[in-house]
């Protein structure tokens, strides 16, 4: 009986190591498995996805699109490029119907406000700035073969009615620095010289004396020197007036000036010497006894 329940455990622990090995091996095999299929999944995402085949390319077909596309693009650029010209074109317009207005309207104020001829002329305060010993006039001639490319209007015998001190210059620039420059250049040289700041100003000018010449800046406030000469062309009394523009964008606006009458264009910063042989070419130099001026009449 003792043998047989010995040997009855014996078998049971026989059995429960048995059991127990095949467990761990079960286990051991599942780990396995487990890491081999790791393993293989990361071989797999290691491996580079396979490309797509690209489908073929109908070259004519994107040769078309991108001519098509050219196409397109140029002609916004061509609707935008005529748009802007349009606007500029209405703008333009705009400002030379505002200019013509404003031009009509100063001279309408001005021919009321200039005095008649047969008034007594206004006496004319002498310019604060010491004048050098007089220098002979230059003729037409010589101005021009003092300054080649510019040609001064021609002086007759019924134009001398002035002496250089007796010539007014109606100088019109908003820049105090560029009216106290060129003041004293034209006083050095003998003329008499009244300044405005811009257009308007130069018409109120008119009210108290009556320049013989007018030298005026193109950007100025309020009036700017294309309205301030429409007004003056405008009116039968000081149309005959002698205007020199001086302006910054010469080139700009030489061909407008010369349509609206002006007499010489010069850029900033402009040739004293050219500026003055220009002058003297005018009808402002004559004998004692021919002093009466034209200016206003």
């Amino acid at each position: 009986m003792t043998s047989l329940l010995i040997a009855l455990l014996v078998a049971l622990a026989a059995g429960f190591a048995a059991w127990r090995v095949a467990i761990a091996r079960r286990r051991a095999a599942q780990t396995q498995a487990a890491r081999d299929a790791a393993a293989q999944a990361a071989r797999q995402a290691a491996r580079p996805a396979p490309q797509p085949t690209p489908a073929p390319v109908d070259i004519e077909a994107a040769r078309a699109t991108a001519r098509a596309k050219a196409e397109r693009v140029i002609a916004a650029e061509q609707a935008r490029r005529q748009a802007a010209i349009q606007k500029a074109q209405n703008v333009a317009r705009v400002e030379a119907e505002r200019r013509a207005a404003k031009a009509a309207e100063a001279a309408a104020t001005l021919a009321a406000t200039l005095p008649a001829p047969h008034l007594p002329k206004v006496e004319r305060a002498a310019p604060v700035f010491v004048k050098p010993p007089i220098v002979t006039p230059l003729t037409a001639a010589a101005a021009e073969r003092t300054t080649p490319g510019l040609r001064p209007a021609p002086v007759t015998a019924s134009a001398l009615h002035k002496t250089v001190e007796q010539t007014l210059i109606l100088l019109v620039d908003d820049s105090k620095m560029v009216r106290v420059k060129s003041s004293r250049l034209l006083a050095s040289h003998g003329f008499q010289v009244v300044t405005a700041i811009d257009g308007v100003d130069a018409l109120k000018q008119f009210e108290n004396c009556c320049p013989d010449l007018v030298i005026t800046d193109v950007d100025m406030p309020e009036m700017d020197g294309f309205g301030l000469v429409d007004a003056l062309r405008a009116n039968p009394r000081t149309q005959h007036i002698p205007l020199v523009m001086i302006t910054s964008a010469e080139d700009r606006h030489r061909e407008q000036a010369l349509r609206a009458g002006v007499g010489l264009v010069m850029g900033k910063p402009y040739d004293e010497e050219a500026l003055i042989a220009h002058i003297r070419g005018f009808k402002f130099f004559a004998r004692a006894e021919e002093t009466e001026s034209l200016a206003c009449a």
